[in-house]
């Protein structure tokens, strides 16, 4: 394994996005153009601009570095508006008429299988940030986020030992909550416990009081929720105003709980993540300190972002290692390297294209907005039985 602070040595002066030629990498340009498929506008936006300066300061610290091998890194960047014909037509654009090496980003799954429809076909690499489903098996695909193995399988046992084993579970409807209820449904039979009920509403919904009238009913121990975006933030808002009992798990995080929650609001919940700001390692408190001197000193981090920092790091380390920006070269390379990551050190796992990383359970903080370290499990491989990339 070779790591980021032992391929990029040296310094330089920033020329973010430059095409400064300097020895390195076989190239046909002086650049290395990274396509970005970000939501700016639409049901996530609250989270695209953190998402996309994580890409940016990523690109930055490279470029004031050694680029990648020599190159000079050019982010092109599309809002993909958080829909399926957005992130095809992105994707698109961006391989077709932008020639850009690689494509990155995406939040919700059907910004991932739009792209992933583009880039499989074309034979060309996406890294996607964002925790999922799983499911998705293509040499050309790299999930940097987590997977059920890695955010529902030990953090269940955990909920079950400390909030309770009965659940109730609402999302949002589309493919992601539907799955990870079917991973918590089976991790929470195998710790002793049970889903009551899960229901699922449509993007848009601003009434979710069917929902905790029945957690009212039901009295589950714990409510889990997978609402996501602008409609996650009204759900809490009811909630709370619903006067429920019942701990809550979902997928909040710092990023939305400062931008569109009021202070409190979200305290004693819970969220399984593989980073959060409190983590206390060199590493994260320089990603902390770099990434608010350079956006702003009160700007929050999440898991997506942190995820889109560590894939675009690992990309530049494969790159190197491999001395091309060739798909199949960097793919062979990409295996072998190793990222210091704020979160602890990540790799990819060559059986999936999946990402070696940590998971941990966050308690949101009576200020609502910050989360403290409840449990950690360590780093954890991303389990996949029905793909395996080797064979």
């Amino acid at each position: 394994m070779i790591s980021r602070r032992k391929v990029l040595k040296g310094g330089g002066a920033l020329a973010a996005f430059a095409g400064i030629g300097l020895p390195g990498i076989a190239r046909a340009s002086d650049t290395v153009k990274i396509g970005l498929t970000i939501p700016t506008t639409g049901l996530q936006a609250i989270l695209g601009q953190t998402l996309l300066n994580c890409y940016q300061l990523a690109a930055e610290q490279l470029n004031a570095k050694n680029g990648i091998g020599g190159r000079k890194i050019e982010l092109v960047v599309e809002d993909n508006q958080t829909t399926t014909k957005g992130a095809v037509d992105k994707a698109r654009k961006l391989l077709g008429q932008d020639k850009v090496d690689v494509i990155m980003g995406g939040i919700i799954s059907l910004e991932r299988a739009g792209t992933l429809s583009v880039t499989a076909k074309a034979k060309k690499l996406y890294f996607y940030p964002t925790f999922f489903e799983g499911g998705e098996c293509s040499r050309y695909f790299v999930a940097t986020g987590a997977i059920p193995t890695q955010q529902v399988d030990p953090v269940v046992p955990w909920v079950t030992s400390n909030l309770g084993k009965s659940v109730y579970i609402l999302g949002s409807d589309y493919s992601w909550p539907r799955k990870m209820t079917d991973a918590i449904t089976a991790a929470l039979g195998k710790a002793g416990g049970r889903v009551v009920a899960a229901d699922f509403y449509p993007f848009g919904t601003q009434d979710f009081g069917p929902a905790f009238q029945r957690v009212k009913d039901l009295k589950p121990d714990v409510v889990w929720s997978m609402v996501v975006g602008n409609d996650g933030v009204g759900q809490l808002k009811q909630y709370r105003s619903f006067d429920l009992k019942q701990p809550m798990v979902g997928p909040a995080d710092e990023v939305i709980n400062m931008a569109a929650l009021p202070k409190g609001l979200a305290a004693g919940t819970y969220a399984p993540q593989s980073y959060w700001m409190a983590i206390d390692t060199p590493a994260n408190k320089a990603f902390i300190k770099n990434f608010r001197s350079r956006f702003g000193e009160e700007r929050m981090l999440n898991s997506i972002g942190e995820a889109a920092y560590n894939g675009l790091n690992l990309y530049a380390l494969a790159v190197e290692k491999a001395g091309s920006v060739e798909d199949d070269k960097v793919i062979a390379a990409l295996s072998t390297v190793e990222f210091d990551a704020p979160q602890g050190p990540i790799r990819i796992d060559p059986s999936n294209n999946c990402c070696v990383l940590n998971s941990y359970v966050g308690k949101c903080a009576e200020d609502g907005w910050h989360y403290e370290v409840t449990k950690s499990f360590g780093q954890i491989a991303p389990v996949t039985p029905d793909c395996n990339l080797r064979s």
